[in-house]
């Protein structure tokens, strides 16, 4: 038997031949199948796995929101968690500070739990809530507790005001990317849906007390990071005035090197300003894990400014009890600092003095080419004198007065936050 003919046999036996077609597209047809089930049966899995993943992590769904009938907008800062997740805060802010009830009674809350298409659910942790505002800073917090800690679920929290200070003569709905009810008309109410189960909500130390204590809380998630910035930036402002001083210093040795009609002619340096003369940046930046030592020694506070040990103190310790005179308190005391008058300051007013008793400004036309060394230097040494003093003017009254402002805020929140608790505050279904 040829080759041909034992390939016609081969055939025959699996079933190859044109006698066996139907069979062969059965099989072949049962083949595709159980692939496509195997592929589609592995995305379904992927999916709820990717899901699962996602509810287990996102903490905040709504990052923003906006009143149903005043239409006042606001953010969603954060959801923080104690330690053991058993109490959880949703922080909102509203941008119109003026238009919104300090009131934590004017408040109160609904709850339940919602799917991720934001289909109603019951909620898989029992909890009890309560509401704080936070004086009249604009932020307020909805804090729930729970026995046991929070289970991953997207949580529906719509808040009710019950107190309208504002008139929005639209009247309109809710955010229209939200579903609404008639409520919605009724009350001036916004939604905000979060995860406290989620591991991205931020831990709170300051939530985990057996008492809720309110000025700790707002430390920890309102200022610290403000004051954290504001000491960044505090930091790169002595860097670039340390840089500054370089400047001068490398400008003002170019400037005893510098001569004019033939190296008859010198500048003389010049005096000093009071608000410069003997300014030092000691200390190092930050390198990698080593934290900055960079600190100003000065003679000369610019009036406004503050020159106090930021480094040493924090806002929370406070740094306006070492500043106020005995007998006075902080609100007479920044009020008279404010009424300070200005400094002055302008490298106009410098003397730029030749050795032989001309004046380099009055004296010798810029135009005239014989000085221009000289008008050079005397250009390049009073920017840098310039720059320095705006520099420091930004570190001493800007960046101080910044972190004496979060002082008072914190202390506002101590001294007139209200707290809204009982049955009534939040419903829960």
């Amino acid at each position: 038997m040829g080759m041909k003919d034992s390939a016609k046999s081969l055939g025959a036996k699996l079933k190859l031949d044109s006698h066996h077609a139907i069979e062969r597209f059965g099989v072949l047809f049962g083949a595709i199948a159980i692939s496509f089930v195997t592929i589609f049966a592995g995305t379904g899995i992927s999916a709820y796995a990717n899901n699962q993943t996602a509810l287990s992590s996102t903490a905040l769904y709504t990052p923003t929101f906006l009143t149903s009938k005043t239409q006042l907008s606001g953010n969603v800062p954060g959801v923080f968690v104690s330690e053991d997740r058993t109490r959880a805060m949703v922080l909102m802010q509203f941008n119109d500070t003026a238009s919104v009830s300090a009131n934590a009674e004017d408040y109160r809350g609904f709850l339940t739990g919602s799917t991720k298409n934001l289909t109603s659910q019951d909620l898989k942790t029992d909890v009890t809530g309560s509401v704080v505002v936070f004086g009249s800073t604009g932020y307020m917090g909805v804090l729930l507790d729970s026995d046991e800690p929070f289970a991953p679920q997207i949580m529906d929290l719509t808040m009710r005001s019950d107190t309208e200070l504002t008139y929005n003569e639209e009247n309109s709905a809710t955010d229209k990317n939200l579903p609404a009810d008639s409520s919605f008309q009724k009350h001036d109410q916004w939604r905000v849906f979060f995860n406290p189960g989620g591991s991205e909500a931020v831990v709170s130390s300051a939530l985990g007390t057996d008492k809720v204590d309110v000025g700790a809380i707002f430390n920890e998630i309102v200022i610290a990071p403000k004051e954290k910035d504001i000491r960044s930036r505090m930091d790169s402002q002595l860097a670039i005035m340390k840089t500054d001083l370089n400047r001068i210093h490398d400008a003002t040795a170019e400037l005893e090197r510098t001569t004019a009609d033939g190296g008859t002619l010198r500048l003389m340096p010049p005096a000093e300003p009071a608000q410069i003369a003997g300014d030092e940046i000691t200390g190092q930046s930050k390198v990698e894990n080593t934290a900055s030592t960079l600190d100003l020694n000065t003679e000369y506070v610019i009036p406004l400014g503050y020159d106090f040990d930021w480094r040493g103190g924090s806002v929370k310790d406070g740094y306006l009890k070492d500043l106020i005179p005995e007998g006075s308190n902080y609100v007479t005391y920044l009020a008279q600092r404010a009424q300070e008058t200005p400094d002055r300051f302008t490298v106009n007013d410098m003397k730029w003095l030749l050795n032989d008793g001309s004046d380099l400004k009055r004296d010798h036309s810029s135009a005239s080419t014989t000085v221009k060394p000289l008008l050079d230097i005397m250009n390049k040494l009073s920017g840098a004198y310039q720059d320095y003093y705006k520099n420091k003017s930004t570190y001493q009254v800007e960046l101080h007065d910044e972190l004496l402002d979060l002082e008072v805020e914190l202390r506002n929140v101590e001294s007139n936050f209200t707290k809204h608790s009982g049955e009534d505050v939040l419903l829960t279904y």
